[in-house]
């Protein structure tokens, strides 16, 4: 399920949940060219094949959808409130799971544009090796296809690059709640 969640989010960011339900509508009512059998394993694979049908009718689907009546201004988050929602999502988790920390890629940027993340290179170094031990335990309890595609993703630099930082981010925040 992780890697469906990850898959996901990589690959479709651009999507809403909304588009999701549409997508996967269309195609079973057979909207879509794109086949349903997915033969009761709802994999990458499968959601793939449906969004890359779904994004051939994305744009007159979004005519379509209601828009909201009037545009939602985010709230206004400064630095101090994002590493602290972060850091705070992750305490109150059960920890079980690096690559769960949210919103990583900026939390890391902040904390490093702040001086407050310092590493020697041997601290870099035992993050990566942590980070590749974790990927092959995780290899080893996968099977087939889900096996083949973390394999490819483990080879990705981008992948391990965030996964480093999502465990530097694990260890500067359990020193600071130490």
């Amino acid at each position: 399920m992780m890697i469906i969640e990850d898959f996901i989010r990589t690959s479709y960011p651009l999507y809403t949940i909304e588009e999701f339900r549409i997508a996967f509508k269309m195609a079973v009512q057979g909207k879509l060219d794109c086949s349903t059998e997915h033969y009761e394993k709802f994999s990458p694979k499968f959601i793939g094949q449906v969004m890359t049908a779904y994004t051939k009718k994305a744009i007159e689907v979004r005519k379509m959808i209601k828009p909201i009546l009037s545009p939602i201004e985010p709230p206004k988050l400064s630095d101090e409130d994002i590493v602290s929602f972060t850091q705070k999502e992750w305490l109150q988790s059960p920890k079980n799971d690096f690559n769960r920390v949210f919103n990583a890629d900026k939390v890391f940027a902040i904390l490093l544009r702040q001086g407050k993340l310092k590493f020697e290179p041997s601290e870099m170094l035992q993050i990566v090796r942590m980070v590749r031990k974790d990927n092959l335990l995780k290899l080893n309890k996968l099977y087939g296809h889900d096996a083949k595609e973390f394999s490819k993703r483990i080879k990705d630099d981008n992948f391990i690059d965030s996964q480093c930082k999502k465990l530097a981010l694990v260890k500067y925040f359990e020193n600071l709640s130490g």
